[in-house]
């Protein structure tokens, strides 16, 4: 893999991996086992770099990443041999409530977290998960005129939205 700025869908850069994890030759479930052991070391939002030729890896991982609140960011399939997956450990910012849109249209995302929001006390936190392509506009032109703070916001490489919203 060659040191590159590589950007999601809608221009969010992918921060740099902390640790490479070369898994090429290895076939499930190895792959896995040996992901689990190295983000043990690492802190919450933190990136790792995993290198897999393994046929099946993609579809596990996202399933994985789902099952375990860690984030698939980016798929490089420019390498000559196996693809290389930067997973992003857990959430960069804390969170008290988690708010999940998926497969909800604008303005269902801010509609609901308005409506959270105003369940919770001042300097409290959700984190609303939307798959609207439009949601980070709507959100921040939402956040503007109501004042709650954008912590940061990451996306997946399926197009999946995490926005860390405090009070």
């Amino acid at each position: 893999m060659t040191a590159r700025t590589i950007v999601s869908s809608h221009g969010t850069p992918i921060p740099s991996p902390q640790v490479t994890l070369d898994l090429n030759g290895q076939i499930s479930p190895g792959p896995l086992p040996a992901l689990k052991r190295t983000l043990a070391n690492l802190k919450n939002g933190e990136v790792l770099l995993l290198i897999s030729d393994y046929p099946g890896i993609e579809g596990d991982l996202f399933l994985w990443a789902k099952q375990t609140k860690n984030q698939v960011l980016f798929v490089d399939r420019s390498a000559k041999k196996g693809f290389g997956f930067y997973i992003l450990k857990g959430d960069p910012w804390p969170v008290g409530k988690l708010l999940d849109v998926t497969g909800s249209r604008c303005p269902t995302p801010v509609i609901e977290t308005g409506r959270e929001l105003m369940r919770m006390q001042k300097g409290e936190s959700v984190m609303l998960i939307s798959d609207c392509e439009v949601s980070p506009m709507e959100v921040n032109t939402w956040l503007k005129s109501t004042g709650h703070k954008l912590l940061g916001m990451t996306e997946d490489a399926r197009g999946v939205f995490r926005f860390y919203i405090q009070k």
